[in-house]
């Protein structure tokens, strides 16, 4: 679905926040995040250690002529560690709501028979119900304002499996990251203008961790018949992942600091949901 579908308000000349809270500049001219996700889709730079777990952990779930559906896709740097480590055929679309990310995408895998991308937005999905065999989902619901209607986008359009990489610990927190033009180019909102009279931040994105409590029982309620395996992502290589921060040197890129990762100064516990329908 396209973005300008959504009843949006204007913060700022580059600053918009759709009725959902997402911050649809946050990447929409972002070239650098672009060609960072690029250079990864072609084998130009190193995989993520993310995009390495996940098609691990994939590997002994996906069969021959299996659909799997990547929502948040960016460039389809996720398809070529897929790729690279399950030698069966099967069938990759990927959807973003970032066409500076798609075009990209659609470039690198030009040739790619068994590849697509699609236009989409996690809370309303372009796609039938259990179309896909396997969906996974990283690093998108720490920015959403509320996880519950993409939880059922992702139920609705699977078959069998939904992977989600987030977030989450023994209590929620709500947390806004908030821009200015000093650090973020695609804002022109001043350090200083940050937040309005009432305390509002005027150019944010949600940078949210969930309580282990909160989205078991919601993915239950919404398929009380599902199984729900957490498991903590201790997969990366902590080398790795400080040699691409100080290479990209990308605001916010990831770091560690002794056995987890970090960005800004938010520690950040990743885990894995694996939701079995």
């Amino acid at each position: 679905m396209e973005l300008n579908k959504y009843n949006m308000k204007n913060n700022s000349k580059k600053a918009r926040i759709d009725k959902h809270g997402l911050c649809l500049n946050e990447y929409k001219n972002n070239n650098n995040n672009a060609k960072v996700y690029y250079a990864r889709s072609i084998g130009k730079a190193p995989e993520m250690e993310v995009s390495k777990a996940i098609s691990m952990i994939l590997k002994p779930m996906i069969k021959e002529e299996n659909k799997i559906l990547d929502v948040g896709c960016a460039t389809g740097h996720f398809y070529r560690s897929l790729k690279k480590r399950i030698k069966k055929n099967f069938y990759y679309t990927g959807t973003d709501p970032y066409e500076i990310f798609l075009k990209k995408a659609r470039l690198a895998w030009k040739n790619d028979k068994n590849a697509q991308f699609v236009n989409g937005n996690i809370y309303k999905l372009p796609f039938k119900k259990n179309e896909f065999d396997i969906s996974f989902c990283s690093n998108v619901f720490i920015h959403l304002n509320d996880v519950i209607k993409p939880l059922k986008e992702l139920i609705r359009v699977s078959k069998k499996k939904i992977i989600i990489r987030t977030v989450l610990f023994d209590v929620s927190y709500k947390i806004q990251l908030v821009y200015n033009k000093n650090w973020w180019k695609d804002t022109d909102i001043p350090a200083e203008r940050e937040f309005d009279k009432k305390g509002n931040a005027r150019a944010f994105s949600y940078f949210n961790i969930l309580s282990f409590d909160y989205i078991s029982q919601n993915i239950k309620k919404i398929e009380p018949k599902c199984k729900i395996k957490i498991i903590k992502d201790n997969f990366f290589n902590k080398k790795k992942i400080i040699k691409s921060q100080k290479n990209e040197r990308r605001p916010l890129a990831t770091k560690i600091l002794g056995n987890e990762q970090i960005s800004g100064c938010i520690l950040q516990p990743h885990y894995f949901i694996i939701i079995s329908k």
